[in-house]
Protein backbone atom coordinates (compact mmCIF):
# COMPACT_ATOMS: atom_id res chain seq x y z
CA UNK A 1 0.00 0.00 0.00
CA UNK A 2 1.23 3.50 -0.79
CA UNK A 3 1.14 6.78 1.15
CA UNK A 4 -1.81 9.01 0.24
CA UNK A 5 0.33 12.18 0.42
CA UNK A 6 3.61 11.29 -1.35
CA UNK A 7 2.65 8.01 -3.06
CA UNK A 8 5.69 6.11 -1.81
CA UNK A 9 5.39 2.62 -0.24
CA UNK A 10 4.40 2.52 3.42
CA UNK A 11 6.61 0.65 5.92
CA UNK A 12 5.75 -2.80 7.23
CA UNK A 13 5.80 -1.50 10.81
CA UNK A 14 4.85 1.82 12.35
CA UNK A 15 2.03 4.26 11.67
CA UNK A 16 3.82 7.02 9.73
CA UNK A 17 5.25 7.28 6.22
CA UNK A 18 9.06 7.06 6.22
CA UNK A 19 9.33 9.69 3.50
CA UNK A 20 6.85 12.46 4.34
CA UNK A 21 5.85 11.64 7.94
CA UNK A 22 2.11 11.55 7.28
CA UNK A 23 0.07 9.41 9.69
CA UNK A 24 -1.65 6.39 8.19
CA UNK A 25 -5.42 6.24 8.28
CA UNK A 26 -7.32 3.37 9.90
CA UNK A 27 -7.70 1.47 6.60
CA UNK A 28 -3.93 1.53 6.00
CA UNK A 29 -3.15 0.42 9.56
CA UNK A 30 -5.59 -2.51 9.33
CA UNK A 31 -4.09 -3.54 5.99
CA UNK A 32 -0.60 -3.38 7.51
CA UNK A 33 -1.64 -5.53 10.50
CA UNK A 34 -3.27 -8.06 8.18
CA UNK A 35 -0.10 -8.31 6.07
CA UNK A 36 2.13 -8.64 9.16
CA UNK A 37 -0.13 -11.36 10.61
CA UNK A 38 0.04 -13.31 7.35
CA UNK A 39 3.83 -13.02 7.25
CA UNK A 40 4.18 -14.04 10.92
CA UNK A 41 1.99 -17.11 10.40
CA UNK A 42 4.10 -18.21 7.44
CA UNK A 43 7.29 -17.60 9.41
CA UNK A 44 6.04 -19.60 12.41
CA UNK A 45 5.03 -22.47 10.16
CA UNK A 46 8.46 -22.51 8.56
CA UNK A 47 10.22 -22.36 11.94
CA UNK A 48 8.05 -25.16 13.29
CA UNK A 49 8.87 -27.27 10.25
CA UNK A 50 12.57 -26.54 10.62
CA UNK A 51 12.94 -27.00 14.38
CA UNK A 52 9.82 -28.99 15.20
CA UNK A 53 8.38 -29.64 18.61
CA UNK A 54 11.73 -30.76 20.02
CA UNK A 55 12.86 -27.14 20.48
CA UNK A 56 10.32 -26.56 23.28
CA UNK A 57 11.34 -29.79 25.01
CA UNK A 58 15.01 -28.78 25.02
CA UNK A 59 14.09 -25.45 26.62
CA UNK A 60 12.21 -27.23 29.39
CA UNK A 61 15.13 -29.64 29.89
CA UNK A 62 17.44 -26.65 30.39
CA UNK A 63 15.29 -25.44 33.27
CA UNK A 64 15.19 -28.95 34.75
CA UNK A 65 18.98 -29.26 34.41
CA UNK A 66 19.49 -25.98 36.30
CA UNK A 67 17.25 -27.19 39.11
CA UNK A 68 19.05 -30.54 39.24
CA UNK A 69 22.42 -28.76 39.40
CA UNK A 70 21.21 -26.61 42.29
CA UNK A 71 19.94 -29.68 44.18
CA UNK A 72 23.30 -31.45 43.70
CA UNK A 73 25.24 -28.40 44.94
CA UNK A 74 23.06 -28.13 48.06
CA UNK A 75 23.43 -31.88 48.71
CA UNK A 76 27.24 -31.70 48.44
CA UNK A 77 27.34 -28.69 50.78
CA UNK A 78 25.24 -30.54 53.37
CA UNK A 79 27.58 -33.55 53.19
CA UNK A 80 30.63 -31.30 53.63
CA UNK A 81 29.06 -29.58 56.65
CA UNK A 82 28.19 -32.94 58.24
CA UNK A 83 31.75 -34.21 57.61
CA UNK A 84 33.23 -31.05 59.15
CA UNK A 85 31.07 -31.49 62.25
CA UNK A 86 32.00 -35.18 62.55
CA UNK A 87 35.72 -34.43 62.19
CA UNK A 88 35.43 -31.70 64.85
CA UNK A 89 33.61 -34.07 67.24
CA UNK A 90 36.20 -36.85 66.72
CA UNK A 91 39.15 -34.49 67.36
CA UNK A 92 37.61 -33.02 70.51
CA UNK A 93 36.07 -36.19 71.81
Amino acid sequence: MNCKRCGKPLPNRGVTCRFCGMLMDQEQIEYQKKMNDNQNQKQVELLSEKYGYENNIEYNKTKENKLLGLVIIVFVLVILIVLAILINVIRNG
